[in-house]
């Protein structure tokens, strides 16, 4: 199947509080493929593992070896994490999210690992097509919090996943398909935008729209500095050409 022509844009920035940037991006708009990972585990380790997971995905999914099965392709980043612990104990308890899209035909299909998230924006809706893997959704999920607004204003911590690239031998990856619209717009963001700018104004603001996608990435990042920037703020925006 023929990959999609995509228009895509990416930003990434420290934030106002972490001494280094643990995120990583990276968008190939000739074959339809966008790939974001938010590192964890401090120092240069996270960056080690975010980036190692970016660069894997994208290797193998430009070669081919890919071929719409995404799932397969995060299982091999995650190994290629454990291994590089496993060959440098320096970097233990590395790991790291991981979301990725690959538009084809007039269809998008995405995986996901952990809490970064993908978004569709449609005619002046946004909604989020990931599920996070953490512990406020899996409490939302078993009925203890009828939000994770609630959740969070309980106590629980916001930053805490169930599941990772780099946590353990085998990852059980989450994957799924859309059909693409004239007009849609999709975000692919790590929990530095989610948790900093509300969905309502994430939805507000793609639909002020602005000069292009780099300009709506700036917009949507300078909210979440504003909001406390917490955390690594990464996003991608991307218009498919259907």
């Amino acid at each position: 199947m023929k990959s999609m022509l995509i228009e895509a844009a990416s930003r990434t920035d420290r934030g106002l509080v972490r001494e280094g940037n643990e995120d990583a991006v990276a968008t190939f708009p000739e074959y339809g493929l966008v790939v974001l990972a938010d590192g964890m585990g401090g120092h240069t380790s996270g960056e080690v593992a975010s980036q190692l997971a970016v660069e894997t995905v994208g290797t193998l999914m430009l070669m081919g070896e890919g071929d719409m099965v995404l799932g397969s392709v995060v299982e091999a980043a995650n190994k290629a994490i454990i291994q590089a612990i496993e060959e440098s104990p320096e970097h233990e308890g590395m790991g790291t999210t991981i979301v990725m899209a690959r538009f084809m035909g007039r269809r998008v299909h995405f995986a996901h690992v952990g809490d970064s998230r993908i978004y569709r924006f449609r005619g002046g809706r946004l909604e989020q097509l990931t599920r996070d893997h953490s512990i406020i959704q899996e409490l939302v999920d078993q009925g203890l919090f009828e939000s994770a607004e609630e959740a969070r204003g309980a106590g629980v911590k916001n930053n805490i996943i169930t599941r990772g690239l780099g946590i353990a031998h085998e990852v059980e990856v989450e994957e799924g398909a859309d059909d693409v619209q004239n007009g849609d717009i999709y975000l692919l963001c790590s929990d530095g935008l989610s948790d900093m700018v509300a969905d309502p104004i994430l939805e507000e603001t793609l639909s002020e729209g602005g000069d292009g996608l780099p300009d709506l990435c700036g917009k949507l990042l300078d909210l979440a500095i504003q909001n406390g920037g917490k955390d690594n703020v990464s996003l991608i925006l991307v218009r498919p050409e259907a």
